[in-house]
């Protein structure tokens, strides 16, 4: 971090950069918004990096009101003058800001106020049967240690772009993303999909902003769409969230029920709407199972026969290590949009994904004006274009896939050791999901597992957070990344012997 003596981030020096400091509606939030910031930054998370403090710090202020929603936020440079601080430390607050959706951005216009977000536990005027999205601060969905993450790399990355900042700071932002990032993604794709042009790729703000990009531009409020079940309890709770109505089509390991889906496919839109299938291939979430190409190919003639288009939800394809199928390369891109993860298996300060399309849909002007809002900074969509072409990336996925299998697998033998089994063996990944079988005992109710869980600090998840399709027995998601030994024996010790 630069110091605040630099001539070029001296606030005296920036002074008549102060009048980008937009005035937004006094009776919401004055001109005095940041008056005290710092002192409340330091105050309520000294433990915490100067950019962490500088997004709660504006958080709370968005929260209490002293920025209202549609405020425009002062410029990179304005900001940093103010607060003394260096250019690269307000880029990447922004950036973390806009990924939990407190800010928006418009090509050549900054930044500015999304919404008031609720304080923790603040629950009023939510109807209850929509749950939140930004609830993944959960136990079992935490980051995992730092020997699974790419932190390295993503700080070498985050230093390159700093280094380059005064290249590329301002101009209009092209559509669907950074060309170079598009390029990138479209030539690691090009083995499988030969035709693929950078024009087809768009960058996301993760894999729930991809998803939540093609629900809105494709689908409206109250519309059905069909979500393999079980599926990403995110993924569900975002669905709900829009306003859209969950058909569960039955995942039955490596194969969609295909039944239930000829079923339920009568309930989705009529009249030339859009109708959605949305599924996982590699490595699916929670089950880490991947599909199987028997199971690819039947799921393809479905959405054939029933005029769907897929949501292909590939975000975990770089933890597995088995040959999975992919819908888009069996499919050649004619009725499947794949959403894959760029940042998934780096670290969780980088909310970064693309959605390869199919020609036709590229020119949708709904999903274009969608993405202008929605997508990624164009920060993060450097750092990202530095970190896929660092050639210690492969290697970084390399290990992380054989960490993974030795996690997996002692996980496993403790879970069998105590009585547990497997609902499926993972193909990788870092879950496993485990019970116990009917007919042993003792066989304690799932409450008192999770509470014993949550005393024991080990990221446990129910089956019924990710959907309410039956399977043989009563199971839960372990994070084999966050399984530690003693912690996982101490845990089904406990449940054995209450």
């Amino acid at each position: 971090m630069q110091s605040s003596s630099n001539p070029t981030l001296n606030p005296v020096a920036l002074n008549p950069l102060a009048r980008d400091l937009v005035q937004p509606p006094a009776a919401l939030s004055g001109a005095g918004w940041m008056q005290g910031l710092m002192g409340d930054m330091n105050q309520a998370a000294p433990g915490l990096g100067l950019a962490q403090r500088l997004v709660e710090g504006v958080e709370l202020r968005v929260t209490d009101g002293r920025l209202a929603p549609g405020t425009k936020m002062p410029s990179v440079r304005a900001l940093a003058g103010k607060l003394g601080v260096s250019t690269f430390t307000v880029t990447e607050s922004y950036s973390a800001l806009r990924a939990r959706s407190v800010l928006g951005s418009r090509p050549g216009s900054g930044y500015y106020v999304l919404h008031r977000p609720a304080r923790l536990g603040d629950t009023a005027g939510l109807p209850e049967a929509v749950p939140r999205i930004a609830d993944a601060s959960a136990g079992h969905d935490r980051p995992p240690p730092a020997e699974y993450r790419g932190d390295d790399l993503v700080r070498e990355a985050l230093r390159r772009v700093a280094r380059a900042a005064p290249d590329w700071e301002g101009g209009v932002r092209p559509s669907f993303g950074l060309p170079r990032l598009r390029e990138l993604i479209a030539a690691r794709h090009r083995a499988e999909l030969p035709s693929l042009l950078p024009q087809q790729v768009m960058t996301a703000a993760g894999s729930l902003g991809a998803a939540m990009c093609l629900l809105q531009a494709w689908t409206e409020p109250g519309d059905a769409v069909l979500l393999e079940s079980p599926a990403s309890r995110q993924l569900r709770n975002l669905v709900l969230t829009l306003g859209r109505r969950i058909l569960e089509v039955p995942r039955r390991g490596a194969c969609l029920d295909i039944a239930a889906l000829d079923l339920l496919a009568p309930r989705l839109p009529g009249d030339g709407r859009r109708r959605l299938l949305l599924v996982s291939t590699a490595v699916s979430n929670p089950l880490g199972v991947s599909m199987s190409a028997q199971g690819a190919h039947q799921a393809l003639q479905a959405a054939e026969r029933h005029d769907l288009r897929v949501i292909e939800l590939d975000t975990w394809r770089g933890l597995s290590p088995v040959q999975a199928p992919s819908l888009a390369a069996m499919d050649g891109l004619q009725r499947v949009a794949q959403v894959g993860g760029v940042s998934t298996t780096l670290s969780a300060k980088l909310r970064l994904a693309h959605v390869l399309l199919p020609q036709r849909w590229v020119d949708d002007p709904a999903l274009r004006c969608l993405h202008t809002t929605l997508g990624p900074s164009e920060f993060e969509e450097r750092v990202a274009c530095e970190v896929l072409a660092d050639a210690g990336y492969p290697r970084f996925l390399q290990k992380l896939n054989t960490a993974l299998k030795i996690a997996g697998e002692r996980t496993l033998s403790l879970l069998t050791g105590a009585g547990l089994q497997a609902l499926h063996v993972p193909d990788g990944g870092p879950f496993l999901c485990a019970g116990w079988p009917p007919g042993s005992e003792p066989r304690p109710g799932a409450e008192a597992v999770l509470q014993e869980a949550r005393k024991q600090g080990l990221p446990l998840a129910a089956a019924s957070d990710f959907g309410g399709t039956p399977q043989p027995l009563a199971w839960y998601r372990f994070n084999v990344a966050q399984c530690g030994d003693d912690r996982l024996v101490r845990f089904l010790a406990r449940m054995k012997n209450p």
